[in-house]
């Protein structure tokens, strides 16, 4: 019974509805569409009628997605300048503090004593020598040790002729050439044809802790010119002997800006 009366209740209200929409719709026509341009004046302040929506799905879509991945960009190049800057900083602490050794080490140098003579290597001979230009013309002798601008030994005058000189390089197979180290060690640094081999042929104080072997006057050489370092090298001591290897590969100079070592014979 009381199904019966729900359904009378909601067909009498459905037809108060069409009967209500026909008369909105009977006046809206009479009065010329004042009651729907009412309606839609009202409706304007939540969907405005001016806004394209396919323009403003579109702005989401490319202007907003493409500035977020613009920003995601710019902060990973950025990361990863920052880890770039870092890298080159401790780059430059070492060559810094590597800089600031050769200095101390070059200024260790009594260089009143010594005048320094430049010359350039232009050509091999027929025997794979360097010639140098300079020679009897500029008091060249052998055994002239021969440095780069940083100081460091590079070579020796072998051959001497008027005006150019056979110069013997480190990385020359017959490169052979005492040096000290700070300890009073005495070594000898020969080229074996893809290393330098460094050792000892008298020993002072037994050490790894090996920075560089020098020229000495006791080799009548001029004195504590660095002929090579071992700091990053390794260093074996056993037998009351200390030796280290050096890769050829690892030595690289110029031969371009070279100079022969001359002692000062001005009182």
């Amino acid at each position: 019974m009381k199904d019966g009366n729900l359904r009378v209740r909601n067909y009498i209200i459905f037809v108060i509805f069409i009967l209500f929409s026909f008369s909105i719709m009977v006046l809206d026509f009479f009065s010329n569409q004042e009651i729907s341009s009412t309606i839609s004046k009202r409706m304007n302040f939540l969907i405005p009628s001016s806004v394209n929506f396919p323009d403003y799905l579109e702005f989401f879509d490319t202007e907003l997605f493409q500035t977020r991945n613009n920003l995601i960009n710019e902060n990973i190049r950025l990361k990863n300048e920052v880890l770039e800057l870092r890298k080159l900083k401790i780059e430059n602490d070492l060559l810094k503090e590597e800089l600031d050794a050769n200095k101390n080490l070059i200024e260790s140098v009594d260089s009143t004593n010594y005048f320094y003579i430049k010359t350039t290597a232009f050509i091999k001979n027929n025997e794979n020598k360097y010639l140098v230009s300079g020679g009897y013309d500029k008091n060249f002798e052998k055994n002239d040790i021969v440095i780069n601008e940083e100081g460091f030994v590079v070579g020796f005058v072998d051959k001497i002729f008027q005006n150019h000189s056979e110069i013997i390089f480190l990385d020359d197979v017959d490169f052979s050439m005492p040096g000290l180290d700070r300890f009073g060690n005495e070594y000898l640094i020969q080229n074996n044809g893809s290393q330098l081999s460094v050792y000892t042929t008298s020993v002072n104080e037994l050490t790894a802790n090996i920075d560089f072997i020098f020229t000495a006057s006791i080799f009548d050489q001029p004195g504590r010119f660095p002929i090579v370092s071992l700091s990053d090298a390794k260093v074996t001591v056993d037998d009351n002997k200390i030796s280290s290897n050096i890769d050829i590969e690892e030595i690289s100079f110029s031969f371009t800006d070279i100079y022969i070592v001359k002692t000062n014979d001005l009182p």
